[in-house]
Formats: C-alpha cells, sequence, structure tokens
C-alpha cells in the first residue's frame, strides 16, 4: 500500500469559511454593541471588573522563576536486573501487580475525608512517618478494569512549612533510593526519581508562591493539606506488543506525520509511562521506536491503526469507531485544529474513548486527513462546526 497523498486536502477550506473575518456571532455582537444604551451599559461593566481585577491582583506576591524544574535522579536497575521503584512498591506491600478489577473486589472504596471523593485506601501498606493518611489509588469510570493500578498517592506533613516538609520526605526516600534535586517548579517545589518509566514524584505548594484569592474547599476541612507534600509512586505499567502486534508494527506502512510538538524530547517517550486512561492502548515501542516516531501508518492489511505521538498506540481496526475534527477560528487565540480518533474500550458504562491523531494551526489542516483515514477504515469522520478560540 503506498502512502497516502494527503497533501492536497491540508489547506483546503469549505467556501463558507473563505473571506469570513470573524464568526457571525462576533459579527452581531458588534452590531449590538454600537447601540448607545447598551454600549455604555457594558462600558460600566467591562470598566467595574478591571477594577476589580486590580485590586484583586494588587496583593500577589511576585511568582518564583519560570522553570521546567530539577531534572530527576535517574535510577539504575539493581544487582538482580530488576526496577527499583518496583522493589520500593513492593516493600511497601502496595497491589501494583493485580488488575484494578481485582483490587476493587477485595478493598472496599471509601470517602476520603479531605477530598469528599471514594477512593481506595490501603491501610496495610508500609507509609512514612507524617502521612496524613494511608496511601490511596483514585477511582474514575474511565480506568481500564483489566489493567493493574498505576499511580499511589500519599500526602506528607511535618510542620507548617511546604519547603521543610518536601524535604523531609525527600530524606525519607534518598535513604531507600539515594538522593534526587528538589527546586522550583513553576509554582511548586519538585522532585522526582526515574526508573524506566516508572516514577516517584515529590510536590509542595509554598503559601507565597500562591494566588491569596484561590479557594479550596479541601483545604478549610484540613489546613494541613495547604502546606503538605503531594507523594506519587506511578508504576509505569506498559503492556508489551503481542506477537501480532509486532507483525503489525513490523510491516507497517506510512500514512501521514504527525506534528512534532505532540511528540516528547528526543529519546523521551521510550521512558514516558503512559496517562491512566491510556493504558489499554498504549504499548512499549521497543525497538521499532525509529520507524514508527510522530507517524500515522497501518499494515498492508489494514488490520490496525498505529499511532505514534506521546505514545505508541496500536488500535486493532474492529476497535476503531471512527474519527471526530474540532475546528477553532483565530479570536484570542491563534485557531487550528485537531483529530482525534474514537476507540473501543473495556470499561464499563463508557461507549468510547478518544485518542488525540493529529494538530493543525489551520483550522481546516487535519480535515482532509480525518475523512482518508475514515475511508481507509471503513467508519465515519464527524467534522464540527467552527468555533472560536477563546
Amino acid at each position: 500500500m503506498e502512502p497516502l497523498d494527503i497533501r492536497r486536502r491540508m489547506t483546503q477550506r469549505p467556501d463558507a469559511a473563505k473571506g469570513q473575518t470573524r464568526p457571525p456571532r462576533l459579527t452581531k455582537g458588534l452590531k449590538l454593541w454600537h447601540r448607545e444604551p447598551l454600549r455604555s451599559c457594558i462600558g460600566r461593566r467591562v470598566l467595574d471588573f478591571f477594577k476589580r481585577l486590580r485590586r484583586a491582583t494588587a496583593a500577589i506576591p511576585p511568582s518564583p522563576t519560570y522553570s521546567p524544574g530539577p531534572p530527576p535522579a535517574q535510577l539504575d536497575k539493581a544487582l538482580d536486573g530488576s526496577n527499583p521503584l518496583h522493589q520500593l512498591l513492593n516493600q511497601l506491600g502496595l497491589p501494583w501487580k493485580e488488575t484494578r478489577q481485582q483490587v476493587e473486589a477485595r478493598v472496599i472504596a471509601s470517602l476520603d475525608p479531605f477530598y469528599r471523593r471514594n477512593a481506595l485506601f490501603f491501610p496495610d501498606a508500609v507509609r512514612p512517618s507524617g502521612f496524613l493518611q494511608p496511601w490511596t489509588a483514585s477511582l474514575f469510570e474511565r480506568y481500564a478494569p483489566d489493567a493493574p493500578i498505576v499511580r499511589f498517592s500519599g500526602l506528607a506533613w511535618y510542620t507548617d512549612d511546604a519547603g521543610a516538609n518536601i524535604d523531609r520526605i525527600a530524606d525519607y526516600f534518598a535513604a531507600r533510593l539515594g538522593p534526587a534535586p528538589v527546586g522550583k517548579q513553576y509554582n511548586t517545589l519538585y522532585g522526582r526519581w526515574q526508573a524506566g518509566t516508572a516514577s516517584l514524584e515529590l510536590q509542595s505548594w509554598p503559601h507565597a508562591w500562591q494566588s491569596p484569592n484561590l479557594q479550596n474547599d479541601a483545604h478549610a476541612r484540613e489546613p494541613k493539606l495547604i502546606t503538605a507534600c503531594r507523594v506519587s509512586l506511578l508504576t509505569g505499567f506498559r503492556l508489551p506488543l503481542s506477537v501480532e502486534e509486532e507483525r503489525w508494527v513490523a510491516d507497517a506502512r506510512p500514512i501521514a506525520e504527525t506534528r512534532p510538538f505532540l511528540s516528547p524530547n528526543p529519546g523521551g517517550l521510550a521512558n514516558t509511562a503512559p496517562g491512566e486512561t491510556e493504558v489499554e492502548y498504549a504499548r512499549d515501542p521497543a525497538g521499532y521506536l525509529p520507524q514508527v516516531r510522530n507517524r500515522i501508518s497501518c499494515p498492508p492489511g489494514r488490520e490496525a491503526l498505529i499511532l505514534c505521538s506521546h505514545q505508541l498506540f496500536v488500535l486493532p481496526a474492529r476497535d476503531v469507531l471512527g474519527f471526530e475534527v474540532l475546528r477553532l477560528l483565530p479570536a484570542k487565540g491563534g485557531g487550528g485544529s485537531s483529530l482525534s480518533v474514537r476507540v473501543r474500550t473495556p470499561c464499563r458504562g463508557v461507549p468510547y474513548k478518544t485518542l488525540r491523531v493529529s494538530d493543525h494551526s489551520d483550522p481546516d489542516g487535519v480535515t482532509g486527513l480525518g475523512q482518508d483515514l475514515a475511508i481507509l477504515f471503513g467508519t465515519a469522520c464527524d467534522i464540527g462546526p467552527y468555533f472560536d478560540d477563546v
């Protein structure tokens, strides 16, 4: 199968959109604006809004230097070849190897007293001193029941000082894993250990770096949360390619290339864990990354759609339910378009999930690609109306 020629459609736009300088809704709004009574009323409201905004932001302290944060501490494999963060999961007694369905059948969900939502609590797991409650795992209808839990969370508090809290819990894990740098990341303090796709992340929010006008109901229920350090232990679970999937990837023919900004930094995908709602679709790229990176492809028999953006997704053709295009006209934002695929999911009560396929800076930049993929896989492509990029 030759690569599809999609260039003919990449810049096509409907006649209705040509020469359109602003959407009809905005044009109508501008006509109404010129009515004197309405203009005066709206003008006063806008002026009052900016006065309130100026008063509200006057007391905000200078923000810290914005940066991507300190680099993670990269952990080598143990002498027996095992992952040190997986060893830690075993030492803590967290159920990271069982499927979520198995864990939920054994552990009864209960209400988190801080955040007022149901969660799984693991009181028998080892927890550091200073933890405000046992290790937890979140519940969500879009987490695959036949995949394991991939994130365990905790909250550490020792004193009313966010910096001291993250330093102290970092010392606890450093005694087991070795030190990791802790530093500024946006308006937080952040530190991370990385071992393959698995990671241990610490994050706290120094009070002086936060907006004084932000309200959090959980903080009212438990003030210690304001300076507590959040601990996230991610297993890095990602399925290997099955024999059939490996054949599909090995024989894949390119259809189109994805935008580079959808991909992680060079070399980063191999050690990047999939999101919790993507686990059932993501695969370890193994040695196939050079031939599939930043590409949309499929094998000659069209048995699967293969996407490689921030993860390698291998989607059997029988599970591809359709495509959808989101189109945004320039407004406050620059506009653009996004193409997603609807995929069958094992999650009960969820008809499908969507995975992003490609983006484009033009409102109609991915429409042709979506239509071509729909023809290729014998399904539909829903092209949405134009929206303002606000």
